[in-house]
């Protein structure tokens, strides 16, 4: 009997220490604990209402609720914050390596004259995670120097690959959307100078390129990624593809030093489109004094027709995201704003609005390809609730419009649904051959 007290009032004592709570809710800031709460919740999450990103692994200390796949709740310091997956855990991720032959190479394994460039094979390369260590994938590439990389998570990488004659690249990689390409990777020799591209767009809606001949511009930058400095480098840029209207680059010559990147000025236009998307390429090369050659690649994702997701408030901005298929995410902090998006025939996007602040409370109304609403007569602050996770979430079609309200520690959730085939007519492609 007095075994059985003992024990009684041990249980007892641990339940009014907090014993026996989820293992999610575990993790105390205070006490330093860390604990991977749920191994489904590893990855990159943004916070809804700041934008501000974190990754969630075992080192990270707050206590967490899941709500479902895609939305969590973090408690810090007495206020309850809405995060959502900064993107998926199925990007596919292609991209090709090449080698110079006036590199290093074996006799056996040099082709082509002198400086000629081509793909390489039969090597290995790795694609880890520039925080989580656990994150990584390699693979052995085929001779044709392509690779392929399936089930990535979205997030910030490093991409390493290295021959049994000391060729290496290494380089930081940003993986986000439902495929990416990353272009062309060049190996060097490991006291080498190297380089990447990408496109830096100035003037586009929302992050996104439309058929339309609008000039987009921008400037392509080409950082060297090598250990040396390259040495008078010139540039050249060509694209095969159809839908080009135009593009131009300033000519700019000159050394680039280690870990330092050189801006050229680039305008691009693109013609009507013949279907809702295309994936455009424009091939770059690199030369240096000596002719020795790099190649790249920068693709441009182009869409024929925009769509209009019209917002307005009463009172206080509204904070959110519009979320694109693949988890892509074109951030909302407005009171009066329009925003385009490419319209995509038979696909949804999310647009999800958070409020931690009970200052930010406020109606609000969306309009999507038409006008807000009046918030003359609004009173209906429960309108359209429960809508506190995609499972949930209220759907708006094109030329649909409603009027809500966002309190404080809200959500909402709505799907912009573009399933329909009354859609046909007003967003098909130009019953027309391309030219």
């Amino acid at each position: 009997m007095k075994n059985i007290l003992i024990m009684l009032l041990i249980i007892l004592t641990f339940n009014a220490c907090g014993g026996g709570g989820s293992e999610e809710d575990s993790a105390d800031p205070s006490s330093g604990t860390k604990v991977m709460a749920d191994e489904t919740l590893r990855g990159e999450w943004m916070y809804i209402n700041d934008g501000s990103t974190v990754y969630i692994d075992e080192n990270f200390v707050y206590p967490i609720t899941k709500v479902d796949s895609t939305l969590i709740k973090v408690s810090k310091n007495g206020t309850t914050y809405h995060l959502m997956r900064s993107g998926i855990d199925t990007t596919v991720v292609t991209g090709d390596l090449y080698a110079n032959a006036s590199a290093a190479l074996s006799p056996a394994r040099q082709k082509g004259p002198v400086r000629s460039i081509g793909n390489i094979g039969n090597i290995n390369i790795v694609l880890s995670h520039i925080t989580d260590k656990r994150n990584k994938k390699e693979q052995d590439i085929p001779s044709t120097g392509k690779f392929v990389f399936n089930d990535v998570k979205s997030g910030e990488y490093t991409i390493e690959a290295t021959t049994t004659d000391n060729l290496t690249v290494t380089t930081d990689v940003d993986i986000y959307g439902e495929e990416i390409s990353l272009g062309g990777f060049t190996l060097v020799n490991n006291d080498g100078y190297n380089f990447k591209t990408e496109f830096i767009i100035d003037n586009s809606d929302s992050g996104y390129f439309y058929g339309s001949l609008k000039t987009y511009t921008g400037k392509l930058k080409i950082k060297n990624i090598g250990s040396v400095k390259g040495t008078g480098l010139n540039y050249t840029f060509s694209t095969d593809s159809a839908y080009v209207s135009e593009y131009s680059t300033e000519i700019i010559l000159g050394t680039v030093d280690v870990d330092k990147t050189i801006d050229i000025p680039f305008t691009i236009s693109f013609g009507i489109l013949d279907k809702a998307t295309v994936t455009i390429p424009l091939d770059i090369k690199i030369k240096d004094v000596n002719n020795n050659e790099w190649v790249d690649t920068v693709f441009f994702h182009v869409y024929q027709t925009p769509m209009n997701v019209n917002i307005a408030t009463k009172e206080a901005n509204v904070k959110g995201y519009i979320i694109a298929p693949g988890h892509e995410l074109t951030p909302i902090n407005t009171s009066n704003a329009n925003i385009l998006i490419p319209y995509r025939a038979g696909k949804t996007y999310y647009l999800v609005l958070s409020n931690p602040n009970i200052n930010s409370e406020t109606p609000y109304s969306i309009g999507i390809d038409t006008g807000t609403l009046s918030f003359d007569t609004f009173q209906e602050t429960g309108a359209h609730e429960p809508n506190n996770q995609e499972s949930q979430a209220f759907t708006i079609r094109p030329n649909e419009n409603i009027v809500s309200y966002l309190h404080e520690g809200d959500i909402d959730y709505y799907i912009i649904d573009m399933s329909s085939n009354t859609d046909v007519g007003l967003f098909s492609p130009p019953q027309m051959p391309f030219r």
